[in-house]
């Protein structure tokens, strides 16, 4: 311990350091007035003027990605790259309202089953291959191919003879119909309220993938070099480094302005120290160098808003959390408000809800787990531990001692399990903290068979661990995270829920087009959940950039950091 804070601390001298030398050596730029109290950050584009074209900007995140295929598990380390690279027939506008990409628009028949796109023409593939129906087709198809099992399925499951492709009795879905080149059809069981907000997820091309099965995507050379319709193309992957992307000069929408697009990944105090050397224009800022990196003259603190909560997940097949009376006992010796204090100040609120509390599927009437560590004892109690001589908790004979996943490279979670561990430990609960970085996590949640393919969770893969997830979409979303029918391969459910009235809510939450009585669902479903406690929220972050003031237009928000790259200039 006393090794790790040596060098910590000789990181924060090197880093005022070069702070000191940053800001003294910059005299290109005038001297602006500074407020000493609150970081200087800004969510306005800036003043109107004209687009420059061409020139690169380098973006730094925490996490590499995993895979740049949009189909396989998807996680927001790849969607910052493939958001790039890939389009969808939809996406979704600032108040999460769908609006066409590749589809130039829709009708939706009077019985709401049947939904006809037409398609934008003259779109192409970074290979200059042309875009057709057939490709929207070969995509949706392939989620309901018996070999697909990375985690999608659910956006296909409701279309008619989806379930008879997957379970091979079928040669075709039969409710995916190519009209012509630039016109599909899709036809739903029933009217399925979410089905549109599925589709926005990257279309692949079936030139490159078509005569390739779906369970060997992973494996496929196309995983780790891309080709798709978006604003910008693959170039080139160094693992452990970067990834290049030039512009798309063909794009349909129009050609981006930049020239090219570096990403960069690692330690975020690594990438923040690059940021002040100049080599990233644009990283995540750490919340408590908030008020260093607002004094640089030559950059500004942008906020990315979300619809996300940070969480602890607990693996519903592990000895102690299946009982649901552990995780509630959990959830009282949380002191949530210390922790937003204490890491997050002005940048977070606590949450008491799995959905965002600013979008419509938050239920306002909520159990509430106050922090209370008398009634996580009693609450222990009744699920039949009493404390040992040495005052941890236990259960025939087994003390209440689990190992909590902590992904790096975002610091306010790294320090949250650390006070979750203090938090724990005084009430009587041991629990110890790996580190590790965010795709071996995923191997965990995800894991794989000897032979590379997924299987279920068991309760040797994990414990615990802590995480953040919200809408992107729809809160339908939710389903492939708490649906019995949804644990890996079928889907998210890698904490294995499972509860009869939450199956029936979410199903039936599909089908009820009449928004109010949809919301009710939904809030029961929160409810529920809340009752078992099987995820504890424990806040809700803005997420603070800081930005190199020669770039213009980057505008994070709850769709992602590089979701309007394309407007994205530099001086």
């Amino acid at each position: 311990m006393m090794k790790k804070l040596s060098v910590r601390g000789i990181f924060v001298l090197l880093f005022l350091l070069l702070l000191s030398a940053c800001s003294s050596s910059d005299t290109t730029t005038n001297e602006k007035p500074k407020d000493e109290q609150k970081p200087k950050t800004t969510n306005e584009k800036p003043a109107e003027e004209q687009a420059k074209e061409g020139g690169s900007v380098t973006i730094a995140f925490n996490s590499e990605p995993g895979n740049l295929n949009p189909m396989v598990w998807a996680t927001t380390s790849d969607t910052n790259v493939t958001h790039m690279v890939f389009d969808s027939l939809v996406i979704p506008d600032e108040e999460l309202k769908m609006v066409g990409r590749l589809a130039e628009n829709w009708t939706v028949s009077d019985d709401g089953k049947t939904y006809t796109f037409n398609l934008k023409k003259d779109v192409k593939w970074h290979d200059g291959q042309p875009f057709t129906a057939e490709d929207v087709e070969f995509t949706f198809t392939s989620l309901a191919d018996s070999t697909y099992d990375a985690g999608a399925y659910w956006r296909v499951d409701p279309i008619v003879g989806a379930a008879e492709y997957k379970a091979g009795t079928a040669d075709k879905v039969a409710g995916i119909e190519v009209v012509d080149e630039h016109t599909i059809k899709f036809t739903t069981k029933e009217s399925f309220a979410p089905f549109i907000s599925g589709l926005f997820i990257g279309v692949l091309p079936k030139h490159i993938l078509g005569d390739v099965s779906p369970g060997e995507w992973e494996k496929h050379e196309s995983n780790r070099a891309p080709i798709g319709t978006g604003p910008f193309k693959f170039v080139k992957w160094e693992t452990g480094q970067y990834i290049e992307l030039e512009a798309n000069k063909d794009y349909f929408d129009g050609p981006p302005n930049l020239d090219k697009v570096i990403v960069r990944f690692g330690d975020a105090n690594t990438m923040l120290a690059s940021v002040l050397s100049k080599d990233v224009d644009i990283t995540s800022v750490p919340i408590a160098e908030t008020p260093s990196v607002s004094t640089l003259d030559y950059a500004s603190l942008v906020n990315q808003t979300s619809l996300s909560v940070y969480y602890v997940g607990f693996n519903a097949k592990n000895d102690h959390f299946k009982e649901p009376k552990v995780r509630q006992a959990l959830a009282h010796a949380v002191n949530k408000q210390a922790i937003v204090g204490s890491i997050l100040g002005e940048y977070g609120k606590v949450a008491d809800d799995i959905f965002p509390s600013n979008h419509w599927s938050h239920n306002p009437n909520l159990p509430i787990y106050d922090f209370d560590t008398s009634k996580s004892d009693a609450l222990l109690q009744e699920a039949g531990y009493q404390k040992n001589g040495n005052g941890i908790y236990e259960k025939d004979g087994k003390e209440l001692s689990f190992l909590m996943e902590v992904p790096t490279g975002t610091k306010e979670r790294e320090k949250s399990a650390v006070l979750l561990k203090q938090m724990w430990e005084s009430m009587g609960v041991k629990m110890e903290i790996r580190s590790l970085d965010f795709p071996t996590l995923v191997t965990k949640l995800l894991p794989k068979t000897d032979d590379g393919k997924q299987r279920e969770v068991t309760k040797d893969d994990y414990d615990a661990y802590i995480l953040g997830f919200g809408v992107e979409a729809d809160p339908d979303e939710y389903r492939s995270y708490f649906g019995s029918a949804y644990m890996p391969p079928n889907g998210y459910n890698f904490v294995g829920y499972s509860d009869p009235l939450v199956d029936e809510l979410l199903e039936k939450q599909t089908t009820e087009v009449d928004f109010e009585k949809r919301q009710q669902l939904i809030w029961e479903v929160g409810k529920k959940l809340a009752e078992d406690e099987i995820w504890i929220p424990l806040y809700e972050q803005v997420s603070p950039f800081v930005v190199n003031n020669r770039v213009q237009g980057f505008a994070p928000d709850f769709r992602g950091a590089t979701f309007n790259v394309k407007d994205w200039s530099v001086k």
